[in-house]
């Protein structure tokens, strides 16, 4: 499904519908059944594997710039992955980078000015870590990106209505981020996109550059994966992808 499709770049989502797109480490005829999914996908949406690069996340605030020999890694061969990485970076044209989730957030960039990309996986480890900001440093830093230019897009994930937590991950937002903390009959719930948008705004990103994706993974159990809601024994997680043209 295209999110975004204009002449710049495409920002591409798979559903529930288009089947698992994340590769196992240890289940061979899974992945055997994951490779179909991605080929039938990539091909219906007329993605090229051989531009596509994905990664292995672990949840961290590493993030990767993805040049020419990177292209390609991950598309199709689980063990070719870019490894304990969950953020991605390219000003590579006819290029795509791939996250996958099932609850946890993708946040995609893109500066028009100097043409760059970029996509970060999130769950609230790697928000806590501030991969966030350190993806915004990173488009400046090497690609000379101006906040103002900077346009950003948050997918679908697990809202506050039921991201619940225990109280340790609850001290960890309560300094900087109270107003995402949620309590209810005597649980708490974090509202990630008020994080992820507060981190953005803090970073001097203007709010009206940020969309946010209506969608919580676990209410929507016909359209997307959800780990937190259906538990399965092997994590099943769609696609999400950004291209520059």
């Amino acid at each position: 499904m295209f999110y975004i499709d204009n002449k710049n770049i495409a920002i591409i989502l798979s559903e529930k519908s288009d089947g698992d797109m994340l590769f196992k480490n240890d289940n061979q005829l899974l992945n055997e059944k994951i490779k179909l999914n991605r080929q039938k996908f990539f091909q219906e949406n007329n993605l090229n594997s051989s531009k596509l690069v994905n990664i292995a996340g672990i949840h961290s605030n590493h993030i990767r710039i993805i040049e020419e020999q990177d292209l390609g890694k991950g598309a199709m061969e689980p063990e070719t992955r870019i490894k304990d990485t969950d953020g991605l970076v390219t000003n590579i044209k006819n290029s795509y980078l791939m996250v996958t989730g099932a609850d946890c957030f993708s946040v995609f960039f893109y500066d028009e000015q100097s043409q760059v990309v970029g996509v970060a996986h999130c769950g609230w480890q790697g928000i806590i870590k501030n991969i966030i900001p350190m993806m915004i440093n990173k488009l400046r830093e090497n690609f000379n990106s101006r906040l103002n230019e900077l346009k950003i897009w948050i997918g679908p994930g697990i809202k506050g209505c039921h991201f619940e937590v225990k109280k340790d991950v609850v001290e960890s937002f309560k300094e900087k981020y109270e107003t995402a903390i949620i309590k209810k009959d005597d649980k708490y719930y974090i509202d990630l996109p008020v994080v992820i948008k507060s981190q953005l705004i803090k970073s001097g990103i203007s709010p009206e550059n940020i969309t946010e994706h209506l969608d919580c993974t676990y209410c929507q159990k016909e359209k997307w994966f959800s780990y937190r809601r259906d538990k399965p024994e092997y994590p099943e997680a769609s696609a999400f992808i950004i291209g520059l043209k």
